[in-house]
């Protein structure tokens, strides 16, 4: 036994309008919720270049945090009196490998040409990074006071370009 269900054709032209205004109230809300947003509050109109630059600004942002954390985690190390070789010398291991790896990622990245001079602030912020990185292991490997204090000079340098780098608008603020 077969059963046949007839619905008018009135019926099917309303559930198709009604399911096109659903699937567009929908993606006019996920259009919405991904865009960034502009001084004004609106979302801005996201072309090729603006994709990019936002992009690249969040790369920026996570890059000066990451920094920021290996400094304070390669400040940590000499704060320490010398104790445990082997844990140390692992500590700045992977303090190091951190930071090949973030100097490996930023210069793969594609940089839009108005960001070229921030770019070129972040390559000698890792720069700087891995130069302090390797007084530390020195320092680790022959705590001299001579060691030490190039480890901290090399650390506060650090610390100021990370300073400069907070301050940018591009790493701060939306464009």
């Amino acid at each position: 036994m077969e059963y046949e269900i007839e619905i008018p054709k009135g019926i099917l032209r309303w559930a198709r309008i009604i399911l096109a205004i659903i699937v567009l109230a929908g993606l006019v809300l996920l259009g919405r919720s991904v865009s960034p947003i502009g001084e004004e509050g609106r979302p801005l109109f996201l072309t090729p270049r603006l994709a990019r630059i936002t992009a690249y600004q969040r790369d920026a942002r996570r890059w000066v945090s990451n920094l920021q954390g290996i400094q304070t985690d390669l400040s940590k190390l000499i704060s320490n009196p010398p104790g445990d070789l082997l844990d140390l010398d692992s500590q700045a291991n992977l303090l190091y490998g951190r930071l090949v790896s973030l100097q490996a990622e930023v210069d793969s990245t594609a940089v839009p040409p108005t960001l070229e001079s921030l770019h070129a602030e972040f390559g000698e912020a890792v720069d700087a990074t891995l130069d302090a990185a390797i007084k530390v292991a020195g320092w680790i490997s022959a705590p001299t006071p001579d060691n030490l204090a190039s480890a901290e000079d090399a650390l506060d340098q650090v610390s100021i370009m990370l300073e400069l780098l907070y301050q940018n608008p591009w790493v701060q603020v939306e464009p």
